[in-house]
């Protein structure tokens, strides 16, 4: 069935309009890098948990979803592998493999993916982030910091995810979740403030994610050009990698839902983690400001990839 052109822009349009009034904030100064900060630290300590925790308590596990946590997980270490190879035939920045794998879920992806679909449908992208956060929380931290000379020791390593907002409100949800406590939270008075202000937090995040992505929309001429190669040559293989595992193994294989494959697709099109910058060491200044192109491209392009899949597909 041909997609309601209407339907799709009604969702694609507020996007472009927040990420655009983001950057219209920062010309007028209505924003400024202080209070980014301060919606950035919002946002990662408060209103994506909610959403996660949200998330993680009402996803419904099924079978079939062990294999989309493991494909997931695989995907993202062979990305590194790649990364680490093309590193090695046309060198370049150490943290050229950093760039290849892993995907910005917490700062754009819930965002774009409740923005079109709702909130409701976020479980199928919750079942993906599970193998994502894993791989990102005890495989790319790790290798980070060793690339970086940040150097700590396992209880070091622990007790950072062990006070991660994120990691905490996971595992509360999943834990909630497989005790079956899900749906009593929401009962009585108490329960039902809770809920209540769990939503509150969470419509948050759609808005302030994007106000943040287009104040930091800012690029020269010679950042493009560095970070071009590298965006555009990650865009295709992970455009195409979600679309072949989308159609041949969630569709055919496993049987799933077509919203997982929208979620598939909505992963792989982001851009690589933001969390890379912050393990740089601030003396290795080129490699930091190549990072920072990146990622200021990427977030764009994937943008522009995800409305376009939007729009093709009328999902």
């Amino acid at each position: 069935m041909a997609p309601d052109l209407a339907d799709v822009a009604s969702s694609v349009l507020p996007i472009l309009v927040l990420i655009a009034l983001g950057m219209l904030l920062r010309r007028t100064r209505v924003l400024d890098d202080a209070a980014v900060a301060g919606l950035k630290r919002l946002i990662v300590n408060v209103s994506l948990p909610a959403v996660l925790f949200t998330t993680f308590l009402r996803t419904t596990f099924e079978p079939a979803h062990a294999w989309v946590v493991v494909i997931v997980f695989a995907t993202c270490v062979g990305l590194y592998g790649l990364g680490r190879l093309v590193l090695r035939l046309r060198g370049g920045s150490a943290y050229v493999p950093f760039l290849f794998t892993g995907f910005e879920l917490g700062m754009i992806g819930f965002a774009l993916f409740a923005a079109v679909y709702g909130l409701d449908r976020l479980p199928a992208l919750g079942v993906l982030a599970l193998g994502h956060e894993v791989f990102i929380w005890f495989v790319l931290v790790t290798l980070l910091r060793s690339v970086g000379a940040r150097r700590q020791g396992a209880a070091a390593t622990v007790r950072d995810l062990a006070t991660s907002p994120t990691i905490l409100a996971i595992l509360l949800g999943l834990a909630l979740n497989a005790a079956g406590l899900g749906p009593r939270l929401s009962e009585g008075p108490v329960g039902g403030t809770v809920t209540a202000v769990l939503g509150y937090l969470a419509a948050m995040i759609v808005p302030l994610i994007l106000l943040v992505v287009g104040y930091g929309s800012r690029l020269t001429r010679d950042g493009v050009r560095s970070a071009l190669p590298l965006v555009a040559t990650r865009m295709v293989i992970t455009i195409t990698l979600a679309l072949l595992i989308g159609w041949l193994v969630f569709d055919r294989v496993l049987g799933l839902d077509p919203i997982y494959r929208h979620a598939l697709f909505t992963l792989m099109v982001l851009p690589p983690p933001f969390i890379v910058p912050l393990f740089i060491p601030a003396s290795r200044r080129d490699d930091l400001a190549y990072v920072n192109n990146v990622l200021s491209l990427s977030s764009l392009c994937s943008i522009a990839a995800f409305v376009g899949y939007v729009l093709v597909t009328g999902a």
